[in-house]
């Protein structure tokens, strides 16, 4: 069923001009129900608050924590090391300046015309009374070089041979 329009009263009255003014009545006020007496309150209990954790984010959470935990402690690793390399590296230039000078102890502690009155001493002989003997040898010509596709079907054919 269509439900029909409310009616509206419209008075119509003129004033000082000739255009009409449409106002609207007022409507008659529905009636409103009779006070109830005042009833107690009912008491509600509080409505307990669940917290729901997704597990994936909760996972992904504990991971994260525990990467940056291994974070930190790499990097007091690496601190670590790193000032045992510098360790290591002083101790290696100490032992370089070390060798550099016993090499040059070690260097002027021999005399070459020395070493050669010893040898002629126990028989040896100089290089010039040393006969020396030439002989001629002919370099072989290399092969040339073969381009990229010889080589590509070559192993090719080697693969299968």
């Amino acid at each position: 069923m269509a439900r029909q329009p409310d009616i509206q009263y419209v008075r119509f009255y003129t004033t000082g001009s000739a255009a009409r003014k449409i106002e609207l009545l007022p409507q008659p006020k529905e009636k409103t129900a009779p006070a109830r007496p005042k009833q107690r309150r009912k008491v509600r209990r509080r409505e307990q608050v669940v917290l729901r954790i997704d597990p994936i984010s909760l996972c992904a959470m504990l991971v994260a924590g525990i990467l940056l935990v291994a974070m930190i402690v790499g990097m007091i690793e690496l601190g670590s090391i790193d000032a045992q390399a510098d360790q290591m590296e002083t101790y290696v230039s100490e032992l370089r300046a070390e060798n550099a000078q016993l090499q040059a102890e070690y260097e002027a502690g021999y005399d070459l015309d020395d070493i050669r009155e010893k040898a002629l001493a126990m028989g040896l002989v100089s290089i010039d009374q040393v006969e020396h003997i030439t002989i001629h040898v002919e370099h072989p010509q290399p092969e040339p070089e073969r381009s990229a596709w010889d080589t590509f079907w070559a192993d090719f054919w080697d693969m299968f041979a």
